[in-house]
């Protein structure tokens, strides 16, 4: 008696323990799925352009942020969570659960810590500084300074007559930086994507940039001069042919650059300003580079088309006409600009 009594409470509680491993398994389960990061600190997570749920849960697993891709995919099945995501940079924080982080993604509750901004084509350092203020990113001077005291890569020219070392390299894309991000810090980012995008431009034109910096100063000069891409490596032919005979540039993007702002109409005496950027008076390449050049531009640098053409008008509709004749250059322009 005694001994059947024995073995049916050792049953019981044998039965007890797994009804209790089994709870605990539960609540595991269920606490996994509902708070599936294990992140001591916020941590940032950028979902991109053509990400799906599957993508996202791979790269979170992938980048060591959830706990398990599987609880966080039988969440997903469980609750039968819509696919739609908004592309963007997200915050995830300590504690958060995956109903919150998949409600921020699909109605696109992005970071407020972050700030993105899109630094356009053709910016110079001055333009991405107050751009950048006015984001409420970092003040002008102080990005400004950072420019100024960068430790410039060995392909930069270390050129004290510059008036910004790193011009010509902050690569003109869409980013998001953190607030309070230091100049130093911006600046690492920009760089990083500039030494991606001459890789790029390199495969794409089959060529090597043999003298990078001289590469960026002409590819500044083709930004701020053409406005269309078709026009890129033929306006880089006009300036490599003028090189080859030794004329000068002549390039009026340059002048503006050294007189500090646009203007529609540069007079005689803007020409004349006495600066190493001004290609009216200097022989070859300005000082440096004038501003961000985007992809094309470098590409186009690299790989200039193969014209005799030495000079080129404005057609005022974004386009130019091309000629390596003096007087029909003179017609043209007549003909376009009244003068």
């Amino acid at each position: 008696m005694k001994l059947k009594t024995i073995l049916k409470n050792k049953i019981y509680i044998s039965l007890f323990l797994v009804i209790v491993l089994i709870g605990a398994a539960a609540i595991y389960f269920k606490h996994s799925m509902d708070y599936p990061f294990k992140v001591k600190n916020d941590v940032s997570f950028y979902v991109k352009n053509g990400d799906n749920l599957n993508s996202v849960t791979n790269r979170l697993a992938s980048n060591n942020i959830i706990k398990s891709k599987v609880f966080l995919k039988a969440y997903i099945k469980y609750n039968k969570v819509p696919g739609d995501i908004k592309p963007g940079l997200y915050s995830i924080k300590k504690g958060e659960s995956m109903k919150k982080f998949l409600q921020d993604i699909a109605q696109g509750n992005f970071s407020n810590d972050y700030v993105k901004v899109t630094i356009p084509e053709g910016y110079d350092v001055d333009e991405i500084a107050s751009l950048f203020d006015k984001k409420g990113l970092i003040k002008k001077d102080d990005f400004i300074n950072a420019c100024k005291n960068y430790n410039i890569p060995s392909y930069i020219k270390n050129d004290n007559a510059r008036k910004y070392k790193v011009e010509g390299y902050l690569f003109p894309d869409t980013y998001e930086f953190k607030k309070g991000t230091k100049g130093e810090d911006l600046i690492n980012t920009m760089i990083k994507r500039f030494n991606e995008v001459i890789k790029e431009a390199e495969k794409n034109t089959n060529k090597s940039a043999s003298d990078i910096d001289q590469t960026i100063i002409m590819a500044s000069i083709i930004e701020r001069e053409a406005e269309i891409d078709k026009d890129r490596p033929v306006i880089a032919s006009v300036f490599f042919n003028r090189l080859k005979i030794k004329m000068k540039l002549q390039s009026c993007a340059t002048v503006e650059y050294a007189l500090g702002h646009h203007k529609n109409k540069l007079s005689n005496e803007d020409l004349k300003i006495k600066s190493n950027y001004n290609t009216y008076l200097v022989d070859g390449m300005p000082e440096g580079p004038i501003c961000s050049p985007g992809k094309a531009s470098i590409e186009a640098a690299l790989n200039p088309a193969n014209t005799n053409y030495i000079y080129f008008v404005s057609n005022n509709d974004r386009t130019h006409s091309f000629t390596n004749n003096y007087q029909e250059f003179l017609k043209i322009k007549k003909k376009t600009q009244g003068f």
